[in-house]
């Protein structure tokens, strides 16, 4: 089964599988490409601080969901590796994405951005780490997980002015570390 199918199954059992909203760095206003969108949980954050918001998903069910949700956004089917998109955008974000992807297609997506980003604009990037407690129980996953150090992360955006770039760790009630990478760019 290819992984889009994967994903439109797991938002087809649950549109909210993901909830609230993602928390990214605002550095500047202007347009916002999400890249792969899922249910909008980081479209939404980027309507809230006022961004005109174009989402990308390979999945057409949460596209779909989103188009619902956000009919003020636009919202489009597509591989992050081949965007149908000409504008140039102030601020692209891919949030947990990466680890979805293997080293070729992260490679054209970064080329996917570098061709939509304008001189000026943002990139963020969040990812899983290998020691995020979700590494070990996602090896037998159908859906495709591969987890990165920051420095792997890093070298796939040669070229571009990192900002920050952390490691975030924390603790969870049931004695478990969420582990992830969070990495601000400039153009």
């Amino acid at each position: 089964m290819k992984q889009n199918e994967l994903w439109d199954g797991i938002y087809s059992q649950n549109s909210v599988t993901w909830r609230g909203n993602t928390v990214v760095p605002f550095p500047n206003t202007g347009t916002a490409l999400d890249l792969g969108c899922g249910n909008g949980k980081t479209a939404s954050s980027l309507m809230d601080k006022g961004y005109k918001v174009t989402g990308v998903d390979f999945s057409a069910v949460a596209v779909e969901f989103c188009m619902k949700k956000f009919p003020e956004s636009e919202f489009l089917v597509s591989s992050v590796c081949q965007i149908p998109l000409y504008d140039r955008f102030d601020y692209i974000t891919a949030v947990h994405l990466i680890e979805n992807l293997d080293d070729e297609e992260v490679g054209q997506m970064v080329g996917e951005i570098r061709r939509l980003i304008k001189d000026d604009g943002y990139v963020f990037v969040r990812a899983f780490s290998p020691d995020d407690m979700r590494s070990d129980k996602r090896k037998d996953s159908e859906i495709r997980y591969l987890f990165r150090t920051k420095e792997q992360v890093e070298s796939f955006f040669d070229g571009f002015q990192i900002v920050s770039s952390e490691l975030v760790e924390d603790s969870t009630r049931f004695g478990t570390k969420r582990s992830r990478i969070e990495i601000l760019m400039k153009a």
